[in-house]
């Protein structure tokens, strides 16, 4: 069965990368949705799994039901170490009148294909996207692409990359990749992500690799670092990058980010639209989602991505109410198309004028239409779907991007 999947998927990235630009636009979303159809079919019985630990504020139980793929990075932020985890049953993706009925714990989780999401009830419920893609628009002269930039990115990352002279090349070269998979991919998954580490195989890497190109960072005529990235209609996806190594050292001084200035730089140069630094988690102080904004990048989720996180509040104890107030996150509206964030707060009336002007420059994110901001008891007192928030910030659209920017710009994060 595995080398089945293995085959499909393989088969799958290789008709993506070599089909037509015209194509993909046309035909992509509906065989992504096509693929959720047949991946519901061939497993019509969702796995439910217990959860029980230790949260930041006291003893926390999970339920979860679905697929797999969210819970790695999910566990990671609702427990302090990891639970004890069980599979208790299963679930018929076709009953969602029983799906969720009667489940325990203080939160349930369903991860699965947006088309379920839609049918699970919304009082006291978020629905999350499972990724949102932070997509640079690198249209324009260069110093108009640099002042895209945060301004941490231009006086630090950029400085890093003047001061010790690093330079690119590109390589079609199979003896360079298997170098870059091996001694700098391979490690840099693993010293960052650990336990929670799941690399992509070398064969699915070297896909991407002959359809696309691998860039090379040099020092002083070493490499240093690598970054595969292939086109998709006009627009260049980063797909995997790393460092000789995972030398913190090298990380330090900058090798790890010039690979990002390295796909910006030569995608404006070569006319392209824009830059997709791929998927990061749905939580606005995650690192990974909080490094890629700064690049000035806009939040999306592409039409293909058909899956979402269903996260209810079935009980407010103090691990719970701590885990709302510490991951401010990303909601998606699929009804209005848009995204927005939400800040969860103790008590709203504690929300000053200077704590609203920190979460902007904290938290203001092109893609994102406004942030809201509720409280806890909204949670308790089951009034999420009730009415709107007592409190709204709006962001500028990506149409009036100079006026986001410019409050993106003042964060020095």
């Amino acid at each position: 069965m595995n080398s089945i999947r293995e085959f499909l998927r393989s088969a799958w990235i290789k008709a993506r990368l070599t089909s037509p630009s015209f194509v993909n636009r046309a035909i992509e979303p509906y065989l992504h949705e096509g693929k959720e159809i047949v991946r519901l079919l061939s497993q019509p019985h969702l796995p439910i799994y217990e959860l029980q630990g230790q949260g930041q504020g006291g003893p926390l139980s999970v339920t979860y039901v679905g697929l797999n793929l969210a819970k790695p990075y999910l566990k990671s932020i609702l427990f302090e170490e990891d639970p004890v985890e069980r599979e208790v049953g299963q679930a018929p993706f076709w009953r969602t009148d029983r799906l969720v009925d009667g489940l325990p714990g203080d939160i349930v989780i369903v991860e699965a294909y947006q088309r379920l999401i839609h049918r699970l009830p919304r009082q006291n419920a978020l629905v999350l996207p499972h990724y949102v893609f932070p997509i640079l628009d690198v249209r324009g002269d260069w110093q108009d692409v640099r002042s895209r930039l945060f301004k941490t990115v231009r006086t630090h990352e950029l400085r890093l990359v003047r001061k010790h002279g690093y330079t690119y090349r590109v390589s079609h070269d199979p003896q360079d990749f298997e170098e870059f998979y091996h001694q700098m991919y391979w490690p840099t998954m693993d010293g960052r992500h650990g336990e929670l580490s799941s690399p992509m195989s070398i064969a699915k890497a070297h896909q991407y690799f002959q359809h696309g190109w691998l860039f090379r960072v040099e020092r002083d005529d070493e490499w240093v670092s690598g970054l595969i990235c292939y086109l998709q209609q006009n627009t260049v996806i980063a797909q995997i990058m790393g460092v000789r190594d995972a030398d913190t050292q090298l990380m330090r001084d900058g090798a790890a980010s010039t690979l990002y200035y390295t796909a910006v730089h030569w995608a404006n140069q070569n006319g392209y639209e824009a830059v997709n630094f791929l998927g990061t988690e749905p939580f606005l102080d995650a690192g990974q989602f909080r490094y890629k904004r700064k690049w000035g990048t806009a939040m999306s989720i592409p039409p293909q991505l058909h899956r979402r996180i269903w996260l209810k509040v079935q009980r407010v104890t103090p691990a719970v109410s701590t885990f709302l107030q510490e991951n401010p996150c990303i909601v998606v509206d699929d009804r209005r198309k848009e995204l927005y964030g939400l800040i969860v707060v103790d008590d709203l009336d504690s929300v000053t004028t200077d704590t609203k002007e920190r979460w902007e420059e904290r938290y203001t994110t092109l893609g994102l239409s406004h942030l809201a901001v509720r409280s806890v008891n909204d949670f308790a007192e089951g009034l999420l779907d009730d009415h709107g928030p007592d409190l709204v910030i709006p962001i500028a659209s990506t149409s009036s991007s100079k006026s986001a920017h410019d409050t993106q710009n003042k964060s020095r994060s």
